[in-house]
């Protein structure tokens, strides 16, 4: 089978997590795989993701710029009209009529991939007209094993074919030490939907009886919780250091597909605190009742108190995150996108 993946994956600062999750998922699928790349961040790329790249046969194109946007795209379009399937890696509505239109053109069926339930897939976006003719005219949806974010894609396309798939971890790439900066740690970025107004008053009320110092990576915050230091956007090596070199993982998110961040800070030897919702149900994290910022805070100070507990929940950590296995997603991506073309 002749994958295209769609639309033009950007680099550097414009790279995702749903970018990354691609890229490990379809560089182990063991088909012919061609993919959309913008050619104006290609030099961006993180040291860690060229390997990846080399399983795939590269299509330049853009994204970024209106200048060649015509030119790259019908780039893809060629590609496109050689392929079985065109796959859309994102749920967001640009990058769905990207897709949708290639697959148009090139008369290739379309599967598109969703990695949570969004507001603008809900309806709550001036483009949502977009995602509403892109999702028609797909032959079907992978989605993450997430049952919340199935159900509701069930609901919303009773019509459409809708198959789970998960995520991994490459866990020797993750490690610790005993030289510690940060005491939190909180990646993601700044949205309502991540959490980052418990965020806040989780770490006001730890510091009403500690010093403690909080580290955050991400984009997008303009203010930061009392106590912290911003890092921004950071390389994927930055990352894993800073993982490595933290005591505890903060993570008050209210939504998610399925957490990265948190499967990091798993194999990264931490603890993880996280609110009992059902998106946290598949990771081994200290659970609380949502929305009890004081009980948050108390979990976070004792951890932080507690050196052995600590080291004994990181060991629990890593040896979870080793069941996440990026060949397992695989797995399952492969024979979603047969069933699907099959039917």
């Amino acid at each position: 089978m002749r994958i295209l993946i769609s639309p033009p994956m950007r680099f550097g600062e414009e790279f995702t997590g749903g970018a990354r999750r691609t890229l490990e998922v379809y560089s182990r699928i063991g088909e012919e795989v061609y993919l959309c790349v913008d050619k104006h961040t290609l030099s961006k790329v993180d040291p860690s993701i060229s390997p990846l790249l080399n399983k795939f046969k590269l299509v330049e194109s853009s994204s970024t710029s209106r200048k060649d946007y015509l030119q790259g795209f019908l780039h893809c379009l060629s590609t496109a009209k050689k392929a079985d399937v065109i796959l859309s890696y994102s749920e967001f509505s640009l990058s769905v009529a990207y897709s949708y239109f290639l697959s148009v053109l090139s008369r290739k069926p379309l599967v598109i991939f969703v990695h949570h339930v969004t507001e603008e897939l809900r309806g709550n976006s001036r483009l949502h007209f977009l995602l509403k003719l892109g999702f028609k005219g797909s032959k079907g949806i992978i989605c993450l094993d997430n049952p919340e974010v199935i159900e509701e894609l069930k609901r919303m396309f009773s019509c459409k074919k809708v198959l789970p798939s998960t995520n991994g971890i490459n866990v020797e790439d993750y490690y610790t030490t005993d030289e510690k900066i940060c005491d939190g740690l909180f990646i993601g970025n700044y949205g309502e939907r991540k959490g980052v107004n418990y965020l806040a008053n989780i770490w006001e009320a730890v510091n009403e009886r500690t010093s403690a110092k909080l580290c955050i990576i991400g984009k997008g915050w303009k203010e930061v919780p009392k106590n912290s230091i911003y890092y921004g956007f950071v390389s994927e090596e930055k990352k894993r250091e800073i993982l490595a070199k933290s005591k505890v993982f903060v993570f008050p998110s209210v939504y998610e597909g399925f957490s990265l961040a948190t499967a990091e800070a798993l194999a990264s030897y931490l603890p993880v605190i996280t609110w009992d919702l059902p998106w946290a149900k598949r990771f081994l994290t200290i659970k609380v009742p949502p929305y009890d910022i004081e009980k948050f805070a108390d979990i976070v100070i004792d951890l932080l108190r507690d050196e052995e507990k600590r080291k004994q929940l990181g060991n629990e950590s890593r040896k979870f995150a080793e069941t996440l296995t990026w060949e397992r997603a695989s797995e399952m991506e492969k024979k979603a996108l047969y069933e699907i073309l099959n039917q």
